[in-house]
C-alpha cells in the first residue's frame, strides 16, 4: 500500500472535521433589540361604554405607538431550527378622556417574558431567513392619572397577566462568526383582560424592532 501514513492523515483529519462542522450548526447566542410598537385598544374596553365617561359627555384620544426595547438568549440547535427566551418591553400608551376643562389619561403599558421556537431557512453561510412561534407571558399594567376627572388624583393600577399566542418573522446577517444583526416583526396577540371588574382593558400589541445578536 503506497504512502500509509498520508492516507491515515487523510482519514485523521476527516474524522476531526466532522464534529467541527456539527459545532458550527449549533451555538448559543444572545441580542438586544430596539423597536417601534403600536397597540390596537379594543374600543368596548376604552370608549364611553366602557370607559370613564358613560355620564359624562368627553372628547377621546389614543396614543397607540410607542418605542420598544427586548433582550434574548438562544440555543440554536441546527441549522434549521433555534429555541428561544426573551423579554420585551412593549411600550407604555395612552387613552385619554377630555370633560373639557380636565384630561384623565389612561396609562397603558405592557410587558411580558416570551418562550418560542424559531424555524430558520439559511439561504447562505451568513444570511437566514426565521420565523417564531410560541407564547408570550404578558403583564398589562393600566394607570389612571387625574382619575375621576380630579387634578392630581391617580389609581394605584390595575394589572393583568396572562399567556398570549406568540408569533413573528425576520431576517438575520452575520458579518463574521460571532456578530450580526436582525430585523424582525413580532405579534404578541391580545394583552389585557376585561373578563372581571375593574376591566384592565385589551389590545392587539405589535413591534417590529433593529436587533444586534452576539454568538458565544
Amino acid at each position: 500500500m503506497k504512502y500509509p501514513v498520508l492516507r491515515c492523515a487523510v482519514a485523521a483529519l476527516l474524522l476531526s472535521g466532522a464534529p467541527l462542522t456539527h459545532a458550527a450548526e449549533d451555538y448559543w447566542y444572545t441580542g438586544l433589540g430596539v423597536g417601534y410598537s403600536r397597540v390596537q385598544f379594543f374600543p368596548a374596553d376604552f370608549s364611553f361604554g366602557g370607559g370613564p365617561c358613560p355620564l359624562v359627555p368627553c372628547t377621546e384620544s389614543k396614543k397607540e405607538f410607542d418605542a420598544g426595547f427586548k433582550a434574548f438568549i438562544g440555543y440554536q440547535i441546527n441549522r434549521n431550527w433555534a429555541a428561544e427566551l426573551s423579554y420585551a418591553t412593549v411600550g407604555k400608551f395612552h387613552y385619554k378622556y377630555n370633560d373639557g376643562s380636565i384630561t384623565q389619561d389612561a396609562v397603558y403599558k405592557v410587558t411580558g417574558v416570551g418562550f418560542s421556537a424559531v424555524p430558520t431557512v439559511p439561504l447562505t453561510t451568513n444570511f437566514s431567513l426565521y420565523g417564531r412561534f410560541g407564547a408570550f407571558f404578558s403583564t398589562t399594567r393600566l394607570t389612571f392619572y387625574n382619575g375621576g376627572f380630579v387634578a392630581g388624583s391617580s389609581s394605584a393600577g390595575l394589572q393583568s397577566s396572562d399567556p398570549t399566542l406568540l408569533t413573528g418573522f425576520g431576517a438575520q446577517y452575520f458579518f463574521d462568526d460571532e456578530n450580526g444583526i436582525r430585523i424582525e416583526y413580532e405579534n404578541f396577540g391580545t394583552v389585557g383582560d376585561c373578563s372581571m371588574r375593574p376591566c384592565v382593558g385589551r389590545a392587539n400589541a405589535k413591534m417590529a424592532s433593529f436587533n444586534l445578536i452576539f454568538k458565544f
